[in-house]
């Protein structure tokens, strides 16, 4: 495995070579740099192909859709992968379905330009224990991303926007996820945990029973409060069924594809907490 040199990905020598050999998607990032991780919504690897089809090739699975394949990937938010597309436009394209490419950015500069921003406001938002200070970071970032590229917000499900939602969503309300598991006596156990900003309960949780060794044909049952998401740098209700095809999934509340719906499960589960 390559180990990344210096903060940012250079997508120059790819870029670069025969006119014909490579890609115009790929031709178009020489002068683009993005960092090697932002969060959990962005992370690249010296090690991956650019070409969409060669990446795909490379992980074991397959480019839905013939026109996507010769689209120059930038990165990852753990579910998407963004790629440039011949237009110039970045979009998130899910492997092996036919899903249509989400929106992104307008182009490859403006999503690097806009990761950076990102990449500030998390450390910010992350690194304070002054809510007020956090606030103010995310209201400076919102407002400099909006500029940066109005057509990014064009759309409510676009893949910016929910970003925010995701960052705003984990800073201001508190849920929690349960896993069930057998252990290694036989006998069921049951444990809980809340998540963090730009951290889901399950993620969390997982990561924590994973670590104490249990495997995820051990877990029977995951219940959430907030239903399993499908938001870039998380894709809970995505990874939950691949790891855990068994187990009975369940939640209290809706968090689903459209803004309304999480908004509604946002709201429904303050008015539980306000009730306890």
């Amino acid at each position: 495995m390559t180990v990344p040199e210096g903060e940012l990905r250079k997508f120059g020598p790819e870029a670069a070579g025969e006119p014909y050999a490579v890609p115009e998607s790929v031709r178009r990032l020489m002068q683009v740099a993005v960092p090697w991780t932002v969060g959990p919504y962005f992370s690249t690897s010296p090690d991956d192909p650019v070409v969409l089809d060669a990446y795909a090739e490379s992980v074991g699975t397959e480019v839905a859709r013939e026109e996507q394949r010769q689209w120059a990937r930038l990165g990852t938010d753990r579910g998407y992968e963004l790629c440039a597309a011949p237009g110039g436009e970045v979009r998130a394209v899910l492997l092996g379905y036919q899903e249509p490419p989400r929106f992104v950015s307008s182009s490859p500069e403006q999503f690097a330009q806009s990761l950076l921003e990102l990449d500030r406001a998390l450390r910010v938002i992350l690194g304070t224990d002054r809510p007020e200070a956090a606030a103010e970071a995310f209201a400076a970032a919102e407002r400099q991303l909006r500029a940066t590229d109005p057509a990014a917000f064009a759309e409510r499900e676009n893949w910016w926007p929910l970003v925010l939602d995701d960052i705003r969503d984990t800073a201001g309300t508190e849920w929690y996820a349960a896993f069930e598991y057998v252990g290694d006596d036989g006998e069921k156990q049951v444990v809980t945990r809340a998540g963090g900003i730009a951290l889901h309960p399950e993620e969390s949780l997982w990561s924590a029973l994973r670590g104490a060794g249990v495997e995820p044909s051990q877990v029977t049952r995951i219940h959430t409060e907030l239903e399993a998401c499908f938001l870039p740098g998380h894709y809970c209700s995505l990874w939950l069924a691949q790891m855990f095809p068994d187990a009975e999934l369940t939640h209290n509340f809706p968090y689903g594809e459209s803004a309304e719906s999480r908004a509604e499960g946002i709201r429904l589960l303050r008015e539980a907490a306000a009730q306890q």
